[in-house]
């Protein structure tokens, strides 16, 4: 007995020394060189809005939302001990900027938000020559909008105007515009008007996104070639940063020490060429995730609590919080004893295995809770977190208990699965068991057989939570995250336990039927994200560990019988597809409609929108798709299917991608019944 306590005593002991040294050597700061500048030198200039973790500027309008004047004093405080001036973006709530940049001798280049609302964007437009002639002292230039032509509100004639228009108000003040380097080019009409040209240069949301050892060559490349093809203009970098968090797009990874790299890197260039810039952005905008996935709220030089990134000075972790993760996976590490303790008298090579999954499971549970806490900013997302994390947890706690119980779950095939959901049937002794592979008998184990129902269904949600994945990182990959630590537990959890268990009970169609969709989703988003794209690699991968053990369990099923629906789903995205392509992205019927708003295009293309913002077809999916489970009826699952589809190509992708799902599953399950019965 005291042998058995020791040797668990000393697992134990090694899964907690390895597992620090894990989160010591992953988040312990590293040094990145620092721009050598003199001493209470100041940096030129930054982005600046005032909003906090809960506020957004569409609150201003929408709720009435006011900026204290508190904050934007303590703001101007933190922000003039490093920079000369600051950039803002609007005036809408923010009237008191230039009182207190003038109290820290702070300039200011003011921003007017110019929309395709022609009435908001005149009251932008009065508002800024209002300040602007009450604060001649602060106001160093205006700024008449921000990518509004790569937004396409506004034509490029459209805001000609609004610049002539701030320009004969102010005379004696630079007036400019601000976009990404490629439309200024596109628009020389808008080059002529200005005074100066302001370009963003941000190397992470390139069309080709660019690494961070590329970074630099590349800004120095557009900063010339704008300067040689803009001669004549003094060109200002107005935006240029790289993101602290957020997914990984092709070789262009964001996190801590890239921002570090990034930052410290251009501000020596930039001071060294004497160019003219404007740094993103000061503060952490949470508000941003809505429109630009995680990544979008944390381009700040500081957190939302005003916290010091240390982005110029200093070592650079990427886990600053280190510590907190490495007590989070101790605390799961130590649940195991459960599992352990109930069964001490395991051999050396058990305990090889139970401690590698031990250590490996608690990192990745924990990184994956770490990843959700970034990039979770609603309800539902917090619900979507908790169930990968518990869908995570239960195969984690099974395989433990595989290897301490020597047992092997008999997991239910994808159709039984289904039949229990829906009340067709009840776990038979049969399938309600947990086997060993020497003799079969039923073991004791009172963890497996108290969670037996919950069991044996994990896997149907794993497979359906996966193809929910996949479809969003392929109809939406730009703002999305991949959530690979949550899915390669179960990917090689029921990999091992299908390959040492052999066919559940009943295998059928809807195994084959998920692994083709996993293969085709995960091929796209491979072919979309290109092999540079490490994160996007490892989900491919978990993709395919996912469907290989479906697809070898029902290679002796048809997909016959859902031809036809398949068919008719293809043509009714082309058909949305052709709609979203050719009226709703394009160019051409854009402009058309800025000049001249009537018409049967403008018609269609506002209709269109109105449904794609308030996600019209992304709720309509998800009723038809509780309608269809309720009612099992198949003409209403293809119903569901069909407005998820029009989602799909409307960008309401994640209602529509849970619709699709639920609705496929129950539309294969009833029709692949029907035809093993006829």
């Amino acid at each position: 007995m005291l042998n058995r306590m020791m040797k668990m005593t000393l697992a134990y002991g090694l899964i907690l020394i390895t597992v620090y040294s894990f989160w010591y050597v992953v988040g312990h700061p590293r040094l990145v060189k620092e721009p050598a500048l003199n001493a209470g030198h100041k940096m030129q200039s930054v982005s600046y809005a005032p909003f906090e973790k809960d506020q957004s500027p569409l609150d201003i309008g929408l709720k009435g939302m006011t900026i204290s004047d508190r904050r934007i004093d303590e703001d101007m405080a933190i922000l003039s001990r490093r920079f000369a001036c600051i950039r803002t973006y609007s005036v809408a709530g923010l009237e008191a900027v230039p009182v207190f940049a003038e109290k820290y001798g702070l300039n200011v280049l003011l921003g007017a938000w110019v929309s395709g609302d022609p009435i908001l964007t005149q009251k932008e437009l009065t508002k800024v020559v209002e300040l602007a002639r009450r604060h001649p002292s602060s106001v160093r230039g205006i700024v008449v909008g921000n990518e509004v032509l790569l937004r396409r509100e506004v034509t490029g004639p459209q805001l000609v105007e609004y610049i002539r228009q701030i320009k004969s108000a102010l005379p004696d003040i630079p007036v400019t515009y601000a976009d990404v380097w490629e439309f200024w080019l596109k628009h020389p009409e808008v080059v002529l008007e200005t005074d100066f040209v302001m370009i963003h240069i941000l190397p992470y949301w390139e069309d080709d996104p660019v690494s961070i050892d590329q970074s630099m060559a590349h800004v120095r490349k557009i900063q010339e070639e704008l300067a040689r093809k803009i001669p004549g203009k003094e060109i200002v970098i107005g935006e240029t940063g790289w993101p602290s968090e957020g997914r990984m797009r092709e070789s262009a990874l964001p996190s801590r020490e890239n921002q570090a790299r990034f930052m410290r890197g251009f501000v020596a260039m930039a001071e060294q060429e004497q160019w003219q810039y404007n740094l993103i952005e000061a503060f952490d905008q949470p508000w941003k995730r809505a429109g630009e996935g995680a990544v979008g709220g944390y381009w700040g030089l500081y957190d939302t609590d005003r916290v010091d990134k240390t982005v110029f000075s200093g070592p650079v972790s990427n886990y600053p919080n280190w510590p907190a993760l490495f007590w989070m996976s101790a605390g799961i590490i130590l649940l195991t004893l459960i599992i352990a303790g109930s069964h001490p008298g395991m051999n050396r090579f058990q305990w090889l295995q139970f401690s590698g999954i031990v250590a490996a499971g608690a990192v990745l549970i924990v990184m994956q809770g770490h990843q959700f806490s970034i990039i979770s900013r609603n309800g539902w997302e917090h619900l979507w977190a908790v169930m990968v994390l518990g869908q995570a947890a239960i195969v984690y706690f099974l395989a433990l208990s595989t290897i301490a119980f020597k047992t092997l779950p008999t997991h239910l095939s994808l159709n039984a699965s289904m039949d229990l959901l829906r009340g067709k049937s009840s776990l038979m002794s049969s399938e309600n068991r947990f086997k060993t592979p020497d003799d079969g008998q039923i073991s004791h184990s009172l963890v497996l057989r108290h969670l037996s129902s919950v069991i044996s269904i994990n896997r149907l949600v794993v497979i359906a939570f996966a193809m929910i994945a996949v479809l969003g990182l392929f109809f939406d990959a730009r703002y999305r995250s991949f959530n690979n630590c949550g899915f390669i537990i179960p990917a090689l959890g029921y990999a091992w336990f299908s390959h040492k268990a052999g066919r559940p009970v009943q295998p059928g169609g809807l195994e084959r039927l998920s692994a083709l969709m996993l293969v085709i989703a995960a091929m796209g988003v491979f072919i979309k994200e290109t092999p540079l794209n490490l994160q996007a690699d490892v989900w491919v991968g978990i993709c395919l560990l996912l469907a290989y053990p479906l697809w070898r369990e029902g290679r002796d099923s048809s997909l016959r019988p859902l031809l036809s629906c398949s068919m008719l789903l293809v043509v009714v995205y082309t058909a949305f597809a052709v709609m979203r392509y050719g009226i709703l992205d394009s160019n051409m019927v854009t402009n058309l409609c800025a000049e001249k708003p009537t018409g049967v295009f403008c018609l269609i293309r506002s209709i269109l929108g109105k449904l794609m913002y308030h996600q019209v077809f992304g709720l309509t999916s998800l009723v038809l798709a509780v309608l269809a489970i309720w009612r099992n009826t198949a003409w209403l699952c293809i119903l569901a299917m069909i407005a998820s589809i029009g989602g799909f190509a409307l960008y309401n992708v994640s209602p529509c991608a849970i619709a699709f799902v639920v609705a496929g599953l129950t539309l294969a399950h009833t029709k692949l019944a029907q035809d093993i019965l006829n």
